[in-house]
C-alpha cells in the first residue's frame, strides 16, 4: 500500500502547482481579457461583474485556493491515516472534474486560460492515479460511481464556501462590512 499512499499525498502538492498559475495569472488576465470576455460571453461576464468576482485581488484569489488546499490537503492526510481511501477518491475525482472544466473554458475560449497550463500538466497524475487506485481498492465499481458522484457535489459546495471566504476577505480588505 505504500505507493497508493505515496500517491494519494501527491494530491495536495498537485492541486497547489495548479492553483499557483491561477492564483499568478489570474488579476492580469482578467484585466486583459475582461473586454473580450464582455463581448463574446456577456451573460457569464455580467454573472461575474455583479457578484464582484473580478475586483478580486490577488490576495482575495489567493484565500479561496488555500481554502480548497486545506480541504483536499485534510482528506488525503486523513484518508492515509484512516486507511478510508474512498474520501481521497471523491477528491480526486472532484479535482479531476475540475481540470476538465478549465480545459472546457480553453476550448471553448480558444486562446490561454490562467489555468489551462497545469491542468494539461496535472491531468496525467489524475489518468494515472485512478488507474493505480483501481489496482489496490477494494470498492467496487458502482461504489466507486457513488464516491465520485460525493466527490464532485462536495466540490461544488466547497466551491461556495470559498466563495464566501473570498467575499469576506475581499471586505475587509477593503474596509467595507
Amino acid at each position: 500500500m505504500a505507493k497508493i499512499n505515496l500517491i494519494m499525498m501527491l494530491l495536495p502538492f498537485v492541486f497547489m502547482v495548479h492553483d499557483y498559475e491561477e492564483i499568478i495569472m489570474f488579476r492580469r488576465w482578467i484585466d486583459r481579457n475582461r473586454e473580450e470576455l464582455r463581448k463574446r460571453f456577456p451573460k457569464i461576464e455580467s454573472f461575474f461583474t455583479r457578484q464582484g468576482s473580478f475586483d478580486y485581488s490577488t490576495s482575495t484569489f489567493a484565500v479561496g485556493t488555500a481554502h480548497e488546499f486545506i480541504l483536499i490537503s485534510v482528506v488525503s492526510f486523513c484518508s492515509v491515516w484512516t486507511g478510508q481511501y474512498q474520501w481521497w477518491f471523491a477528491a480526486l475525482t472532484g479535482y479531476s472534474v475540475h481540470l476538465l472544466m478549465h480545459i472546457v473554458q480553453w476550448i471553448v475560449y480558444r486562446k490561454y486560460v490562467p489555468v489551462i497550463i497545469t491542468s494539461l500538466l496535472t491531468l496525467p497524475y489524475c489518468i494515472y492515479s485512478f488507474v493505480e487506485f483501481s489496482k489496490v481498492t477494494v470498492l467496487s465499481f458502482s461504489q466507486m460511481v457513488l464516491w465520485a458522484v460525493i466527490g464532485i457535489v462536495l466540490t461544488v459546495l466547497s466551491v461556495f464556501s470559498a466563495f464566501f471566504f473570498m467575499d469576506r476577505f475581499q471586505r475587509w480588505e477593503k474596509g467595507n462590512k
